[in-house]
This record gives structure tokens, C-alpha cells and sequence, in this order.
């Protein structure tokens, strides 16, 4: 009898012997291959094909057997070569489903990331940067689903199942969410991807607990940016949240939609700080700062530029050299040095709007300047005989003709353009401008101040704590009793100097 039904491994269908030849059936590997084996005793009347074939079909296998490998068996047979392990049937093995996965489309840092050359060969180590910054909305990754597969068939045409897929197990976490067809995971937050243990996140912070240098490289990030170490010379840093340095930056350029802390700073005079929020430091050297907040330095601003549309606070602190412009107001300790060094200081005055009239007029200049040059160059040009030249000198010409000519065209577009703004422009009206400047302890002779129209180089030294406002009613300054910045200088026109006003 056949025996069916074996799960794994091989095990015997069934032995046949007779006085002609001995044979066995054997189910192998899970059903799916029939293996005869036989020992034939008398060639003369080995088994047929035919033979055969029906103890197939008695044992339940039918659609499955391979004709041909069954001719070639009983051939073998008959020559007397016993032939063994002949796949005579052979069923169709199960494909199993393949597991459901996730593909991240963007960086999360952790890849290793290969320096591009550019046009010339060369190649940029301080651009070490491998995650991406995503923004809200975006697409950072999608899963796939998994695939059923497709079920087999044993050598007694019966159905094996096949193994279905996994799921891929993904949880959104923290500033992401999964579609709702379940395809794609979306970022609901600015910031980086972190992925571990399956759980995908936005980082809105990027800590560096090391120094900015080649092995970090320029950072530019979509969130917070906390270093804990120093930044060095020529290492740029941009974050749309916010920048805390605990330690010194040397020439760099850090620019944030937010607050900025860092500890201090050597510009060398290129080292540039834009600001969308308060600025804190100890101490800034040879910087340029724009802020569109408050600047509070703890210890000393010298010989640097530092524009803010808030206040600019050093009531501990010294300001020598240098410019500083405040919309509300600036206070500190001391202003100046005794060498004589110039510190400008202007109070009251929202420097976006002055800087781009400062650009309009300048710009106006220029394109006069050029448009002439460009008219002087056209005429040389055009009074040469162009006719007497030799062609390859006659093209030249005419080209250089044609890019002046192409040139001054433009010049003169941005020029009407340029002009048409600054006969229009106006400052507008701002309800905290606070011309006043606070000194707490002294300021040095030299120092240069400008509060509305006033325009002031002080030839004496002034003792405070003293607030300084416009002379409304004459030319000159006033020496108040000194007043915290929260008061506006207009409150503060109707009191009485404390002080002399210097000659």
C-alpha cells in the first residue's frame, strides 16, 4: 500500500518485489520529489514504462509525473544498471511571501557618505554633512507591504502552503505620522530623522558634544543646534530654531531663525552673527551682527559692528570701537577707550530700512558711475575703422561692442529701477524706537553718538549713571538722571539735566 501524508524529510512509499527486479518508492523532501530506486533480476523482463507509471498512479501520483524521466529510468533498468535516486514525479515547491519593509528616502547621518569633487577636481572636507533636513510635509520614507506568496503542490497533487510575509512593524513617533492608506510616513516637524528600533522620529535639537572642526564640518540644520565645544575658524553654522555654543567661535558665519548664545568671539573682522531672536554673549571681537532681537553681551563688544532692532545691553560690560545701532535703546558700563579709539553709537534708528537707503543711494553711484565708463569705452570703440582691420582683430571689436552695448542696456534698466525705489522710499513709523543711550559708569572722550538728528563726537569724558537723550528744543544732547531702557526717551524730555552739558 502507498503510504501518504509525510510532512518532512523522505520516507518510503512503497518496496515492490517481484521474481523480475525489486522497487522502491521514495517521498523526499517534503513530498515534493518521488526518488525510485531498483535492482533488476532479470534484464529480459525489467519493468516498463507502462508498469511503472500505474504503481505511480496506485500510490495517488498522477499529474505530476515526468514522463520522460521515467522512460529514461526503465532504459537504464533494462540494461541492467539498476539505476537509484531517479526523480521519476516531481511537484512544485511553495514560494513563500517576502516581509513587509521600510525604505527611508532621506539621511539620517548615520550612512556613510562619499566627498564629491567639483568641475575642478577639488573637494570640500569642511561639507561633511550626510543627514537631511526635512521640512514639514515632507516624504521621509515608505513601507512595503508584504506579498502572500503562492502555495505548491506535492507529488500527490495535493496543496502545500506557503509561508505569507510579515508585516513591517513601524511606529511613528515624535513629528511623524503614517498615512492613512498605510504607505508612507510623513514629517509633521522641521528637524532630522532618527530611526531606531523601528520607531522613526523628528530630532528638533542636534547636539555636538565635540568641537566644530573637519571631522564635523558646516552645519546647517532645520531645529536647534546645541554645541559643546568650541567652533573653529571657518565653520559656518545655520538653524532655523536656535544656536547655543558653550565655548568660543573663531572667523565664522552663524546665522538663525532664533536665539543665539554663545560664549565668545574672534571675527578677525570677517566673523558675521545673524540673528532672528536675542543674541547672548561675553565678549564679541572684530564682528558683524545683525539681530532682530535683543543683543545682551555680559563682558565686552570691541571694534565690532553690531546692528539690533531691540536693545543692546552691556550694564556690565564695555563698548570700545566699532559701531553699534539699536531701534530701543543701548546701555553699558563703559563706552570708548582712552587711546582715542572711535565708538560710534546710534540710538533709535531701525537699521534694516537705513541700510537698504545706505545700498539704494550707493547702488545709484555705481550704475552712474558704470553706465559713463561703459558710454566712454562704445565711443573709442566705434571711432576705430573697423573696415581697415584685420577679421580676426574686426570680430573682436564687434563683440566687445556688442557685450558693452548689452551691458549698458542693463545697467540702465537696474538704474531707473534703483532710482524709482529710492524716490518712493520711507521709513516707517515704529512705536519702540527709543533714542537714548544709558552709560553707567563712563564715557570716554572721542566717542561718537547720534540720536535723531543729532550728531555728537564727545570732546569730554562723562561720569555717569547717566541717560542720554536728543535736545529737543536746541541743538545738542541732554544729561538726564539715569532711567532704565524700559523708559522711552520722549517720557523723559520734560526733566531736568543732572549735568553740564560738555562744550
Amino acid at each position: 500500500m502507498a503510504q501518504q501524508n509525510v510532512d518532512i524529510g523522505s520516507k518510503i512509499i512503497g518496496d515492490y518485489v517481484t521474481d523480475e527486479y525489486s522497487l522502491q518508492l521514495i517521498s523526499i523532501n517534503n513530498q515534493l520529489e518521488c526518488h525510485a530506486n531498483i535492482t533488476v533480476h532479470d534484464t529480459n523482463k525489467s519493468i516498463s514504462p507502462t508498469d511503472l507509471i500505474s504503481i505511480l498512479r496506485n500510490n495517488d501520483i498522477t499529474t505530476t509525473v515526468d514522463l520522460e524521466q521515467v522512460a529514461l529510468f526503465c532504459t537504464e533498468a533494462s540494461h541492467g544498471e539498476d539505476p537509484q535516486g531517479f526523480i521519476v514525479a516531481k511537484g512544485l515547491a511553495p514560494i513563500n511571501g517576502d516581509d513587509g519593509w521600510f525604505k527611508l528616502i532621506v539621511n539620517t547621518g548615520k550612512e556613510e557618505s562619499e566627498l564629491e569633487e567639483d568641475d575642478f577636481g577639488r573637494v570640500d572636507f569642511k561639507s561633511l554633512q550626510t543627514f537631511t533636513n526635512v521640512e514639514v510635509d515632507q516624504k521621509i520614507g515608505v513601507i512595503h507591504f508584504p506579498t502572500e506568496g503562492a502555495p505548491g503542490q506535492s507529488i500527490f497533487d495535493q496543496p502545500i502552503a506557503q509561508l505569507h510575509g510579515k508585516e513591517c512593524k513601524i511606529v511613528a513617533g515624535k513629528g511623524t505620522k503614517i498615512t492613512g492608506d498605510g504607505i508612507e510616513v510623513i514629517a509633521t516637524e522641521q528637524g532630522r530623522v532618527v530611526f531606531e528600533n523601528n520607531v522613526i522620529t523628528i530630532a528638533e535639537e542636534l547636539v555636538i558634544s565635540s568641537d566644530v572642526d573637519l571631522s564635523v564640518g558646516h552645519i546647517q540644520f532645520n531645529g536647534f543646534v546645541d554645541i559643546k565645544g568650541d567652533v573653529l575658524d571657518d565653520f559656518n553654522i545655520s538653524a532655523t530654531k536656535g544656536i547655543h555654543i558653550t565655548g568660543s567661535v573663531g572667523d565664522c558665519q552663524l546665522s538663525a531663525d532664533g536665539p543665539i548664545t554663545i560664549g565668545t568671539m574672534a571675527g578677525r573682522g570677517r566673523g558675521k552673527i545673524k540673528c532672528n531672536g536675542t543674541l547672548t554673549a561675553r565678549y564679541l571681537n572684530q564682528v558683524k551682527v545683525e539681530c532682530w532681537g535683543d543683543v545682551n553681551i555680559s563682558h565686552e563688544l570691541r571694534n565690532s559692528s553690531v546692528k539690533a532692532t531691540g536693545k543692546i545691553n552691556l550694564p556690565n560690560g564695555l563698548i570700545t570701537g566699532g559701531e553699534v545701532i539699536a531701534l530701543e535703546g543701548i546701555e553699558a558700563k563703559m563706552v570708548g577707550a582712552a587711546t582715542g579709539t572711535k565708538t560710534q553709537m546710534t540710538s533709535g534708528i531701525y537699521f534694516p530700512e537705513t541700510d537698504r537707503l545706505t545700498f539704494l543711494r550707493t547702488r545709484v553711484k555705481s550704475l552712474i558711475d558704470q553706465g559713463k565708463r561703459i558710454k566712454t569705452s562704445l565711443e573709442s570703440l566705434n571711432k576705430k575703422p573697423h573696415a581697415e582691420q584685420r577679421k580676426a582683430l574686426r570680430e573682436a571689436i564687434e563683440l566687445r561692442i556688442g557685450i558693452l552695448a548689452n551691458r549698458q542696456v542693463n545697467i540702465e534698466e537696474e538704474r531707473e529701477e534703483r532710482n524709482e525705489e529710492l524716490q518712493s522710499f520711507s521709513t516707517q513709523e515704529h512705536t519702540t524706537a527709543n533714542p537714548k543711550i544709558n552709560i553707567i559708569s563712563k564715557l570716554q572722550e572721542g566717542a561718537i553718538i547720534t540720536l535723531g538728528e543729532t550728531h555728537l563726537e564727545m570732546k569730554n569724558e562723562i561720569s555717569g549713571p547717566v541717560s542720554i537723550i536728543e535736545n529737543q528744543d536746541q541743538d545738542g544732547l541732554r544729561y538726564l538722571t539715569y532711567s532704565p531702557l524700559i523708559f522711552n526717551a520722549a517720557d523723559a524730555e520734560d526733566e531736568k539735566p543732572t549735568t553740564e552739558e560738555p562744550a
